[in-house]
């Protein structure tokens, strides 16, 4: 005997229809999943990008007033070569070393009993070197950085002493002294004083005058070397 039919009431595409509606379902949720995800993940890089922004304005900030501080370290490292440079040409105008103080350390260099007679000083102004670009790049055109005016100044003594010793004990003690260089005996000879028969030597002394000398350390030298020898020079200065 054959079974009964099975008899339906539901619409022929009923399940069809239940199982597309699930399948819908399921393609929303997971739709909805995947654009939740990328909108965390937009905002999140949104943020990450806007922690950067900041974080790269301070960087850049903190460059900025690095590069200030820096360009005004600059600015007063120029201004500084600008003063010591007017300073070296005002010096420059102004005589380093006064000639009285040359003529008392010469005098105070003469041993006992040695008499100057002449005392030459000669001065020759140096040719100073062409300023390089760097020094005079921000001179107008048509004009060139002044240089410093220096000397070179020579000297020449004329004496009378007792014997040899006495001229290379005046030498000796001008070529201690820190004023004076190149300390050279030009000539010594024997000279009959009034046709007597008491005979005393000339010498001639030359020298250069250091003009970066120390003047500090030179009252000492001045105490050092003195030997209470009272002499009246004859005095003769030219400048070229």
């Amino acid at each position: 005997m054959s079974a009964p039919n099975q008899v339906s009431f539901l619409p022929e595409d009923f399940l069809d229809r239940k199982a597309q509606r699930r399948t819908n379902v399921i393609c929303a949720v997971l739709a909805a999943i995947v654009m939740g995800a990328i909108g965390s993940a937009f905002s999140l890089t949104e943020r990450m990008v806007s922690q950067a922004e900041r974080r790269h304005a301070v960087a850049e900030g903190d460059y900025a007033k690095a590069a200030r501080q820096i360009q005004e370290v600059h600015d007063m490292e120029d201004k500084q070569q600008k003063m010591a440079r007017q300073a070296e040409l005002a010096a420059s105008l102004l005589e380093k070393i006064p000639r009285s103080l040359v003529l008392a350390n010469v005098t105070n260099c003469l041993p006992q009993d040695v008499s100057m007679l002449e005392f030459d000083l000669d001065s020759r102004r140096l040719t100073a070197a062409s300023p390089t670009p760097a020094q005079n790049h921000n001179l107008p055109d048509g004009f060139e950085e002044a240089e410093p005016i220096k000397y070179a100044v020579t000297l020449r003594v004329t004496g009378i002493a007792a014997n040899d010793m006495q001229v290379a004990e005046f030498i000796r003690n001008l070529s201690h002294s820190p004023l004076f260089t190149d300390v050279n005996l030009i000539v010594s000879d024997e000279l009959d004083q009034d046709q007597g028969s008491h005979k005393v030597r000339r010498f001639e002394v030359s020298m250069s005058l250091n003009n970066d000398a120390d003047l500090k350390g030179l009252d000492d030298h001045l105490a050092g070397n003195g030997s209470g020898n009272k002499t009246t020079a004859t005095v003769d200065q030219s400048s070229n």
